[in-house]
């Protein structure tokens, strides 16, 4: 019998002493020591746990950067958390989220088993089930609602998430695509739509900052210090001040921790990022700063367009953008603007491309975002920074390795296309850029809850439309990541089944009809991942403990629901899909074929001749099955998941690489080419997997002078700092060709001239107008909405804060412990005039009237007009004893903007009156 239990407000002092143990986190008490002997003996206790312990590579599942790291287990726990000095992502660096993963290993109201809901969706009443149990739960109701929607498989959407690195995605894909639904969506429209759209489309890849090398760095909001603190993070900071990076430019509304890093900060109106990039195009082509030699040959072998576009910039639209105009609309100087794509030019013909003006990974801001991210693609293009040391460079890995997504499913035919893009398709003039195969996180939210709701009450639907009526998500929290809350607990309360797969039940799994306790990625294997970077490396994460409680792997939940619903799906397609008139004979009522089906997803031919005396029909069942018909066997959704992820890890890895680079991998957790040889020369403790310094400088000393050389370039000549020694080991040994990370391209592979977009229609979300895409880009002022100052008006911005990953570590108490509330930031003065302090409670009141508690941070780091709030806090789940109510949350904040060309979220565009309590 099922236990019904009430998990809201656990005791979670006894729950975090508990945790505190076993993560080897010293109380007060274990400090109150008698002698100083008893001090030398708990010293001797924990050096001998440090020898005795066993280290296993893992990968960091705090945020989607995915570095490096070794657990260190004593007696089955985890009780440290280092970084892989062999993982050449993270070189040998953890920052403070990765540090507190310990805490997410240990929270005191982490998932251990399966919760079935026993009341009202939203009211946090569950009980504990067994897996059993639950999963047939879930595929029963899956069954029903297939036999129910006539076969429309995409009556089941599917989400995940990026930002906690999970690498069980291509597990969940096969999932996915066994069941054969079209509705999929992850954090795409919620991040990094725009910059991802706009650079693919200019220049064939998103890009990544070669922050190593470059001389000169524009940045345009990528607060970096704080947003996301990684290894390349770190490279545009200590190197700057005349330490080898020339400059670091830093433009933003507020005065970040990265403004603060940077050799010049300048302020800019929020929302008009666009003006000033399309001003700093205008300076270039007007001052010829493109024909410069090293940019003229640069343009002549791989830029397309470029006479279109001086053409647009000279006698077009463009002629108007110049920097005198940009200065009214962005308040920056038109003689700043001139003197910043100046010293940009400089540096880019002066170090041939080792400048980037930085696309940022969080670009859903403004409703002209794409043609921003496309400005700025441009301009990068035109200084002949892209796939250049320095520069922008594409990403390039060390050979193609196998996949573990199954490619063997069958197309079925009853599943109705993705229902946001079909939403697009009977609107024309609507988000004419959606992404097919990502779609729109709001317009799909807004959707489904229209036709569910109209759908529910019997109304007839267009022949597009179909109700969504069960939904999964995996290690994703829409509830706090799309805008509007309510709007998006609405959509789930529709639904007959929404299955969430996470650690903790933050405020999706609130709202969830079952949830399933996921691992954390201290305890599991996931497929090997190739990460294509400068120092490309391919990482390998092991399970460095046992799961804490019932939590399973994706793996597991994956293929037993398959396993499960396989047959059942399979018949219900066999007779929604029976042709009468084609196959000679009418299907009986009651067949099933579920019930003729082998493990081995064969007729059983003999039980189906036992029980159907009529020959013609049996040969129509058999011919419908077979091969040249709906070939069953391919429905077998299970076969998907055949290989473990050990297997496949292995094999996949010898198959590539040789065995002894696969027993490398598993045994350090990362694998290039010559990492062999580092392992052979000592450099890397055995046991500990630290750096064995002795052996490193040794190495370096008998170095050929070149190497000496870069690396004194590049890292300095501290080789005691634990990341320079990472990068020290990979130059030393890599048996890569120097500048292996610049893709080999010939021709032109760039296009400044977007004609296959010209003239495609959007509907203008202010005017209500339908306006056109052009070409090129291009500032609309239709499109840019001011808060009104007269009425106490601010723009919202948004922005990460380097201890939390969006809502991931909401319940996290080792990082509340260093941020514990998310104040909104004014400015000091406008605050004044309103008599608000700091601490003061406030009400935050948006467009759609949506009324939230905050308390105000005052400060002379922002601009009047602005207000700043960062992500990761507000959960509203009462099954969260930190997480609950602490904070803002962006969700409740943010109005429904959606970008007009892209369908992404225009959080930035959300305008706020704030008043005090």
């Amino acid at each position: 019998m099922s236990e019904i239990i009430d998990l809201k407000r656990r005791n979670f002092l006894k729950g975090s002493a508990a945790a505190a143990v076993g993560a080897g986190i010293a109380t007060t008490s274990a400090f109150a020591l008698e002698s100083y002997d008893d001090a030398k003996e708990l010293k001797k206790e924990k050096e001998k746990d440090i020898k005795n312990a066993t280290y296993t590579p893992s990968i960091c599942g705090m945020c989607v950067n995915m570095c490096g790291v070794i657990a260190r287990n004593v007696d089955g726990k985890v009780t440290k958390i280092e970084p892989n000095p062999l993982y050449t992502k993270s070189r040998n660096f953890m920052c403070a989220r990765g540090q507190a993963g310990i805490a997410s290993e240990n929270d005191p109201d982490r998932l251990t088993t399966p919760l079935i809901r026993v009341g009202e969706k939203g009211s946090g009443k569950f009980r504990k089930a067994t897996w059993e149990e639950a999963l047939d739960f879930i595929s029963k109701k899956m069954v029903k609602i297939l036999e129910e929607e006539k076969d429309n498989r995409s009556t089941f959407a599917f989400g995940a998430g990026a930002s906690t690195g999970n690498m069980g995605d291509p597990v969940f894909a096969n999932l996915i695509n066994g069941v054969g639904s079209a509705n999929f969506v992850d954090h795409f429209t919620t991040c990094f739509a725009p910059s991802f759209m706009a650079n693919k489309m200019i220049f064939g890849s998103w890009g990544n900052g070669d922050f190593q090398r470059t001389k000169y760095l524009l940045n345009l909001g990528a607060n970096r210090a704080e947003g996301i603190v990684t290894p390349d993070t770190l490279d545009m900071f200590r190197r700057t001040h005349g330490r080898g990076l020339e400059k670091i430019v830093y433009i933003d509304p507020r005065y970040t921790n990265t403004a603060s890093h940077a050799d010049e900060f300048i302020p800019i109106k929020p929302g008009t990022d666009l003006a000033l990039m399309l001003a700093m195009i205008w300076e270039t082509i007007n001052n010829d700063y493109h024909k410069t030699p090293y940019k003229a040959d640069y343009i002549s072998k791989y830029v397309n367009g470029i006479d279109e576009l001086e053409e647009y910039f000279k006698n077009g639209i463009g002629k108007n953008f110049t920097p005198e105009w940009a200065e009214k609309i962005t308040e920056i100087p038109a003689a700043t603007i001139k003197r910043l794509t100046k010293e940009f030019s400089d540096a880019a013909e002066k170090y041939e491309g080792a400048a980037n003006c930085y696309r940022s990974r969080k670009s859903t801001w403004y409703y002209q975002d794409f043609d921003f991210r496309r400005a700025q693609a441009i301009f990068n293009s035109i200084h002949g920074t892209v796939n250049r040391p320095g520069g922008i460079l594409l990403g390039r890995g060390i050979k193609a390795i196998e996949k573990y997504e199954y490619e063997d499913f069958p197309i079925y035919d009853n599943a109705k296309p993705r229902i946001d893009i079909a939403k697009v398709n009977a609107m024309p003039g609507e988000y004419p850029l959606a992404n097919p195969t990502k779609g729109s996180w709001q317009v799909f939210r807004d959707t489904v809850l229209d036709i569910n709701t109209r759908w529910r009450k019997g109304e007839k639907l267009a022949d597009w439309e179909y109700p969504v009526r069960s939904m999964f998500i995996y290690k994703q929290n829409p509830m706090q990541s799309v805008p509007d809350y309510y709007k998006t607990a609405e959509m789930f309360k529709s639904m007959d089944l929404v299955v969430t797969i996470d650690v903790i039940v933050n405020d999706t799994a609130f709202y969830s009809d079952v949830i399933l306790p996921d691992t954390t990625y201290l305890e599991r294997e996931s497929l090997i991942k190739q990460f294509g970077i400068s120092e490309p490396v391919i990482a390998w994460r092991s399970a460095a403990q046992k799961p804490t409680g019932e939590a399973k792997h994706i793996y597991y939940m994956s293929s037993e629901i398959a396993k499960r619903i396989e047959k059942p799906f399979a018949d219900i397609t066999f007779r929604n899909t029976w042709d009468a008139d084609e196959l000679g004979a009418e299907l009986p009522k009651g067949f099933k074929l579920d019930k003729y089906l082998t493990d081995d997803f064969e007729i059983d031919e003999a039980k189906l001749k036992a029980d159907i005396k009529d020959e013609k029909l049996v040969k129509a069942i058999i011919t419908h099955a077979s091969e040249d018909d709906l070939d069953i066997a391919t429905y077998k959704i299970s076969a998907a998941f055949e290989k473990t992820i050990s297997e496949f890890n292995e094999e996949v890895m010898t198959a590539a690489f040789g065995k002894e680079a696969a027993e490398i991998a598993k045994e350090y957790g990362a694998y290039w080419p010559g990492i062999e040889d580092a392992i052979k020369a000592g450099v890397i403790e055995e046991h500990y997997k630290k750096v064995n310094f002795e052996k490193l400088h040794e190495a370096i000393n008998n170095a050929d002078e070149k190497i000496k050389k870069e690396l004194e370039t590049v890292v300095g000549r501290d080789f005691n700092d634990l990341g320079n020694a990472t990068y020290a080991i990979y130059k030393l040994y890599s048996k890569l060709p120097e500048n292996w990370f610049i893709k080999p391209i010939k021709g032109k592979f760039i296009k400044l001239s977007l004609n296959n977009i010209h003239g495609k229609p959007f509907k203008n979300p202010i005017t209500g107008k339908t306006e056109k895409l052009g070409k090129f880009p291009m500032w609309r002022d239709e499109l840019y909405k001011e808060p009104d100052a007269e009425k106490g008006e601010l723009r919202v911005v948004l922005g990460r804060h380097a201890y939390f990953t969006q809502s991931a570590g909401v319940n996290n108490y080792l990082l509340l412990d260093l941020m514990n509330y998310n104040y909104v930031w004014v400015n000091d003065e406008w605050a004044a005039k309103r008599g608000l302090k700091f601490k003061d409670d406030v009400i935050l009141t948006n467009a759609d009237g949506k009324n939230i508690k905050a308390k105000v941070f005052p400060t002379k780091r922002i601009r009047k007009d602005t207000a700043y709030i960062a992500t990761g806090f507000g959960s509203k789940s009462t099954l969260l004893t930190l997480g609950e109510n602490n904070g803002i949350s962006q969700a409740e904040v943010c109005d429904n903007s959606i970008d007009p060309i892209i369908g992404s979220a225009s959080m930035n565009e959300t305008i706020i009156k704030i008043r005090k309590v």
